[in-house]
Protein backbone atom coordinates (compact mmCIF):
# COMPACT_ATOMS: atom_id res chain seq x y z
CA UNK A 1 0.00 0.00 0.00
CA UNK A 2 1.31 3.48 -0.84
CA UNK A 3 0.97 6.63 1.21
CA UNK A 4 -1.52 9.26 0.17
CA UNK A 5 -0.22 12.44 -1.44
CA UNK A 6 -1.63 15.96 -1.38
CA UNK A 7 -2.83 15.43 -4.95
CA UNK A 8 -5.22 12.62 -3.97
CA UNK A 9 -6.08 13.92 -0.49
CA UNK A 10 -9.53 15.43 -0.04
CA UNK A 11 -9.69 19.18 0.56
CA UNK A 12 -10.90 20.62 3.86
CA UNK A 13 -14.53 21.62 3.41
CA UNK A 14 -13.91 24.91 5.24
CA UNK A 15 -10.48 26.20 4.20
CA UNK A 16 -9.58 24.08 1.14
CA UNK A 17 -6.28 22.76 2.56
CA UNK A 18 -5.52 19.14 1.55
CA UNK A 19 -6.50 16.87 4.46
CA UNK A 20 -3.76 14.35 5.12
CA UNK A 21 -3.66 11.68 7.77
CA UNK A 22 -3.26 13.33 11.18
CA UNK A 23 -4.75 13.18 14.65
CA UNK A 24 -6.49 16.50 13.95
CA UNK A 25 -8.33 15.34 10.81
CA UNK A 26 -12.12 15.07 11.11
CA UNK A 27 -14.68 13.51 8.78
CA UNK A 28 -18.44 13.97 8.97
CA UNK A 29 -20.38 11.23 7.20
CA UNK A 30 -24.03 11.65 6.22
CA UNK A 31 -26.48 9.98 3.86
CA UNK A 32 -28.20 12.33 1.44
CA UNK A 33 -30.74 11.00 -1.06
CA UNK A 34 -29.39 7.47 -0.54
CA UNK A 35 -25.77 8.50 -1.22
CA UNK A 36 -23.01 8.55 1.38
CA UNK A 37 -21.40 11.99 1.64
CA UNK A 38 -18.04 12.54 3.36
CA UNK A 39 -17.06 16.03 4.50
CA UNK A 40 -13.38 16.29 5.41
CA UNK A 41 -11.89 18.87 7.78
CA UNK A 42 -8.24 19.51 8.65
CA UNK A 43 -9.01 20.48 12.28
CA UNK A 44 -11.86 20.68 14.77
CA UNK A 45 -11.73 24.47 14.37
CA UNK A 46 -12.49 24.24 10.64
CA UNK A 47 -15.29 21.73 11.32
CA UNK A 48 -16.82 24.04 13.94
CA UNK A 49 -16.58 27.07 11.63
CA UNK A 50 -18.24 25.12 8.82
CA UNK A 51 -21.02 23.88 11.13
CA UNK A 52 -21.71 27.39 12.49
CA UNK A 53 -21.89 28.85 8.98
CA UNK A 54 -24.28 26.09 7.79
CA UNK A 55 -26.92 26.29 10.51
CA UNK A 56 -30.30 27.55 9.49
Amino acid sequence: MTDSTDEDSPACRQCGTPVGPSSEQRVITTVEDGTTVYRHFCTDECREQWESSNTV
